[in-house]
């Protein structure tokens, strides 16, 4: 059907009201009400000619930098950071060194390349592509806001051939409309503010849009090769956009014109055509297309659904748990959500109206962006930042539906011949919602953006700036959005503070935003403010404040500190795994398994030293004992007679208890007498009952015999004194463990460990689950795409050529030719 033939229509082009949306003709948005004369013009008086700037270059000027203001302002501190701005912008500056397009060690599938190269080249110009990468976060953050900026630009662009029906003042007046709500909307600018994609890929897609409507009604010859090429290279800088360079498809379907509709479709499949060729041309030099498969092939799984790893519908993670984040961020991003819901409503007002080509172009728009956040909501990955595509189609059917609607209702009171006074508040209560809505989102921009934000960053410097170099931090979000800013150091992401604290690492960073999100376990934060304290805050409104914090561990815990290695186990004993000592069955002697058969860290607690040899043998100490061996599994040493007669005074000071008892063979009838306390008669025998006779003897092979009575020394502990150790009882319903006396052994001179013995060795390094490092040049990319547009290039000028050459033919031959 014919445009000629819509207007025929229920709701026809003779309706009054609806100038915005190209219902009327110019100059008849407000026809005279019935019986009214026309007026005689009135006469047109001479006026002086001042040179002045154009109204719509003032337009333009303006909505520049209202857009600029708002997307720059205190860039560089506010939002805090991200993963995943972190490793576009790490793996930018790999492409602008090295042309190594990665932020791990292999390369980056997942998007198209098309973003990371744009950054890249800016960094490059700067000159910051190897300078600290905070500053390469803020230039990336310049450029994402000034191409989003750009992207306003050309959205107005779009929203003025949508109203070039409405005359000229008013136009504009709708147009600065757009470009205010856009240039404050709260998702806008928290994504638009970050070094991430969704600038570019917004700012490709507008300007597919704009090239398809300045080239609506040229040939094939001409849309076609444009078109395409702006559709490929937006769907090389990321897929998703192949929602919004749908639109002129839609719409010529929606004008139901076979050649237009073939010309889009063309474009489409032209601008599919390069991405395909180009992207996979990419991995397949490589020699990675199962990598590239497997990770396109998981994307197209989340697409449809079927796989749900981020965003508020992944499982565990309801409507109801959706819905409540969205209240709770209501005082934030309120403005996107009216503006989002009142969009779907325009859609809905066009469904039922008809129009001509702005109306059908607004509608097809709608349509594309309002099914793809529909189907995100209903099966695909529901993320915030998804919103952002959504924003254009719906801020502008917002304003230009609106003004329909008000036109339409002022026009039918004039008619009716209801007076100025009484139709104004048709027209002011828009205006002041208007002004609401600004005034909200301006409110919001001023908090979120005024004060600085960047707690991630602040955080990273304080650690950097005072704690040791090789003390490890455990992040509740990903690591990778803070190794980067920690250069040298290690960031673990372990979700429960257990687990970090296994690994001997102490340190963490709090916030209550991953908390919510569910990237680590509740009892995380939970856990580390119950046992640990503050060390520092920093203020980020992204996080809800970002805090860092120290937990000590118990030495004698089993589970802390302690990382398997070969032959035996690691122990880190000086700070967030700093350092610590190896306790190893080997050549030296059998320490793990002698240190094991005490009960382990348990009951002898952590390694002092690192074994050394002495008079034939070697000996290791630990904070309860001190093992010897030769060769054979080590045993501990009777060295507590000897500290409680040489070192009378330190012995005492420790409270340690009273040695009584010679040392050396005796009845084990007086050794069961001995030992009374039933925690103690546990770690000694290993049961609190009378124990068989080979228990007995292992127990004295052990820990040696008592020399001592249990006794309540001056700090309120229960100890009891054995040749090879004393066993102490700090919680009066918990279990007994050897006292701390390898310290004093080692601080008395009883025992002298050369230096080297009593230097911690480095942690060894945690298990890297990255795997083998693979190619990761983008290099075969960048041939591959400038092969493709060298070829488009041809083909797009034969195509031209031909279509010229026909032409002439049709016109008949020139006249100069006769001559």
């Amino acid at each position: 059907m014919s445009s000629n033939a819509m207007s025929s229509n229920t709701d026809t082009v003779q309706q009054p009201g609806n100038a915005a949306l190209g219902l009327l003709p110019r100059g008849e948005e407000h026809p005279p009400h019935a019986g009214a004369e026309h007026a005689a013009p009135p006469p047109i008086r001479p006026r002086k000619a001042r040179r002045q700037l154009p109204t719509e270059v003032l337009v333009v000027f303006g909505s520049a930098l209202i857009a600029g203001i708002t997307m720059l302002w205190n860039i560089a501190s506010s939002p805090d950071t991200m993963y995943d701005e972190v490793s576009y912008v790490t793996a930018a500056r790999n492409v602008a060194q090295d042309w190594q397009l990665t932020w791990s060690n292999s390369p980056v599938f997942v998007h198209p390349p098309m973003s990371f190269l744009a950054q890249a080249a800016w960094l490059r110009l700067l000159g910051l592509e190897r300078a600290p990468l905070q500053e390469s976060l803020v230039a990336g953050r310049v450029l994402a806001a000034g191409v989003l900026v750009f992207t306003i630009l050309l959205i107005s662009l779009v929203a003025a051939y949508l109203t070039h029906r409405a005359g000229r003042r008013r136009a504009l007046l709708l147009v600065g409309v757009v470009v205010v709500l856009l240039a404050t909307d709260p998702i806008l600018l928290r994504y638009g503010r970050m070094g991430l994609i969704e600038s570019f890929a917004l700012f490709s897609s507008m300007l597919t849009l704009c090239a398809a409507i300045w080239l609506r009604n040229r040939p094939p010859s001409v849309y076609v090769p444009i078109v395409g090429l702006a559709t490929g290279l937006a769907l090389l800088t990321k897929e998703m956009a192949i929602f919004m360079v749908a639109t002129p498809l839609v719409y010529a379907l929606l004008e139901r014109n076979r050649r237009h509709a073939l010309k889009a479709l063309g474009a489409v499949s032209a601008g599919s055509a390069l991405w395909a060729f180009a992207f996979t041309a990419w991995p397949l030099q490589l020699g990675l297309w199962s990598e590239f498969a497997d990770v396109k092939l998981l994307l197209f799984k989340r697409l449809l659904g079927l796989v749900k790893t981020t965003g508020w519908n992944r499982p565990g993670f309801g409507f109801g748990t959706f819905l409540s984040e969205v209240l709770a961020k209501a005082t934030d991003y309120g403005t996107t959500y009216l503006l989002l819901a009142t969009g779907g409503l325009a859609l809905l007002w066009l469904f039922f109206h008809r129009g001509e080509s702005p109306y059908r172009w607004l509608f097809a728009w709608l349509l594309t962006s309002y099914a793809f956040g529909s189907y995100m909501v209903a099966f695909g990955t529901l993320n915030e930042h998804l919103f952002v595509y959504l924003l254009p189609a719906a801020v502008t059917g917002t304003v230009l539906v609106g003004d329909a609607i008000i036109a339409r209702r002022v026009a039918s009171l004039r008619a009716r011949g209801v007076t100025v006074g009484r139709a104004r508040p048709v027209v002011l209560l828009p205006v002041l919602a208007l002004v609401a809505l600004v005034g909200f989102s301006a409110d919001s921009w001023a908090r979120s953006y005024l004060p600085a934000g960047d707690g991630i960053v602040r955080a990273a410097a304080y650690v950097q700036n005072n704690e040791e170099p090789c003390s490890v931090v455990n992040a509740m979000t990903s690591a990778g959005a803070w190794a980067p800013l920690m250069p040298g150091r290690v960031v673990t992401d372990f979700g429960s503070a257990e687990a970090a604290l296994s690994h001997g690492i102490h340190l963490f960073y709090l916030n209550e935003k991953d908390a919510k999100l569910g990237y680590a376990h509740p009892e995380l934060p939970a856990y580390v403010k119950a046992n640990g304290f503050r060390v520092e805050s920093f203020a980020s409104k992204t996080y809800q404040g970002i805090e860092l914090w120290s937990v000590a561990s118990d030495p004698y815990d089993p589970l802390a500190d302690t990382d398997l290695i070969k032959d035996g186990k690691f122990v880190t004993t000086v700070g967030s795994r700093c350092g610590g000592f190896a306790v190893l069955d080997g050549p030296a002697g059998g320490f793990a398994g002698g240190w094991d058969e005490l009960g382990g860290k348990a009951v002898a607690g952590p390694p002092l030293t690192r074994s050394w040899s002495q008079n034939g043998g070697s000996i290791q100490v630990f904070t309860g004992a001190a093992l010897s061996a030769s060769g054979q599994i080590a045993t501990a040493m009777p060295i507590v007679a000897t500290l409680a007669s040489a070192h009378a005074d330190v012995y005492n000071r420790a409270d340690l208890p009273p040695v009584t008892q010679p040392t050396g063979s005796r009845n084990p009838a007086d050794t069961l007498a001995l030992v009374v306390d039933p925690a103690i008669r546990t770690a000694y025998f290993g049961t609190a009952d009378n124990p068989p006779a080979a228990a007995v003897e292992r127990a004295r092979a052990r820990f040696g015999d008592p020399i001592g009575p249990a006794t309540q020394m001056g700090d309120g502990v229960l100890r009891q004194a054995f040749a090879n150790g004393v066993f102490e009882r700090p919680d009066p319903a918990g279990p007994a463990r050897l006292a701390a006396i390898g310290r004093l052994a080692i601080d008395t001179g009883v025992l002298a460990p050369p230096q080297d013995a009593t230097t911690p060795d480095p942690a060894p390094p945690l298990v890297d689950e990255q795997g083998p490092a693979k190619p990761t040049t983008v290099r075969p990319f960048v041939s591959a795409l400038c092969a493709a547009l060298a070829l488009w290039t041809v083909v797009a000028a034969l195509l031209l050529g031909f279509r010229l050459l026909r032409t002439r033919r049709a016109a008949g031959p020139h006249p100069w030719s006769a001559r």
